[in-house]
């Protein structure tokens, strides 16, 4: 997606969340906002703790450094503190527990969460298809046909562990027909040819190859080789605090919905506000400006619309890990997810 496109749909985002911001007009005005307002017109804020879906930081959390630096929070009536959790498989159990009452997680760990009845419920779609693949170094073609007996670097989380079979499944492979290495950072590994191929999402790795070498990666992309096309972040919420708070959660999708056309809009201030924030984030500006520009590019739907779920992605998800035998006892799409916290015009 070109940078015209990109800043056509942040244009529209802009106009659409501060719409919903406003509360529109006539008797359409969303339960969303006028519970949200009513969470800014108490006397104290209501406090927050959201945890991200990794133990390090990055530049997917910009949405909620602008709503916080920006002041969309502060309207909201709610303060919001970010934590991280130890592993990746820890993301969603913090969530469960209420340690976070609000978190950034996978869907698949969703799924898993539901069928485990633990009480964590999706409250919006942070992207909204399917950007995980393989990748090779540049220069380096990779096909179905080329992934026989190659060294893959993994993160060994539920995302990768549940797409990575179903494009073996493609190439006529197992996972016997492949090496499979669980790492803690796999781009300065792919780039010496420490491993073949690594496995990620667009937005993390094309970033950090451009940015290291200035070229394209090799790019297997995992929905047009048997995966799921689904999203891949959720926004979820603890059950428990979702439905004692609702106007603060309602409340915080409000404000992420206007830091997230802003940040879309004005990516150069975002990731600034982001590097501030996060002085020791790791990555170049340049790195952050890839990443987050790549992100933005999946953040809405094919009506312009943010965070909208639909029964189908949730349908879809489950019965992909039930064929492959990673699910067992599927939850109803009603219970992995609602729509009823987000902004509407």
């Amino acid at each position: 997606m070109n940078f015209t496109r990109l800043l056509t749909i942040a244009i529209a985002l802009v106009i659409a969340a501060t719409a919903a911001a406003c509360g529109g007009s006539g008797s359409g005005s969303s339960t969303a906002t006028s519970s949200a307002t009513s969470a800014a017109s108490t006397t104290e804020p209501v406090s927050i703790t959201f945890s991200h879906d990794w133990p390090t930081v990055d530049f997917e959390i910009i949405p909620l450094v602008v709503a916080d630096e920006q002041g969309y929070f502060a309207e909201q009536g709610i303060n919001v503190e970010v934590v991280f959790p130890p592993d990746p498989a820890s993301a969603t159990k913090i969530v469960a527990t209420g340690d976070s009452q609000l978190g950034l997680i996978t869907t698949t760990d969703m799924v898993f969460a539901g069928e485990k009845d633990l009480p964590v419920i999706a409250i919006g779609n942070y992207t909204m298809s399917n950007n995980w693949g393989l990748f090779t170094k540049p220069g380096v073609p990779i096909s179905l046909d080329t992934l026989k007996g190659k060294k893959i670097a993994t993160y060994g989380d539920s995302w990768t562990n549940a797409m990575l079979p179903f494009v073996l499944d493609q190439a006529g492979l197992t996972s016997k027909d492949v090496e499979t290495v669980v790492v803690d950072w796999d781009l300065p590994l792919l780039l010496s040819g420490k491993v073949d191929v690594t496995t990620n999402t667009t937005n993390f790795l094309i970033a950090g190859v451009q940015d290291e070498t200035g070229k394209e990666p090799g790019m297997l992309l995992a929905k047009d080789n048997g995966a799921p096309n689904v999203p891949v972040w959720v926004y979820a919420a603890n059950k428990e605090f979702a439905a004692q708070n609702p106007a603060a959660v309602k409340g915080f999708m409000a404000a992420i919905a206007k830091a997230t056309a802003w940040a879309g809009a004005h990516p150069d201030e975002a990731v600034a506000l982001y590097e501030k924030a996060y002085a020791d984030n790791g990555g170049s500006t340049k790195y952050n400006m890839i990443g987050w520009k790549d992100t933005f590019t999946y953040m809405a739907n094919s009506d312009g619309q943010l965070f909208v779920q639909t029964d189908q992605q949730w349908i879809d998800l489950n019965s992909a890990l039930s064929d492959i035998g990673q699910l067992k006892s599927p939850a109803e799409p009603s219970v992995l997810y609602t729509n009823e916290y987000l902004p509407t015009p």
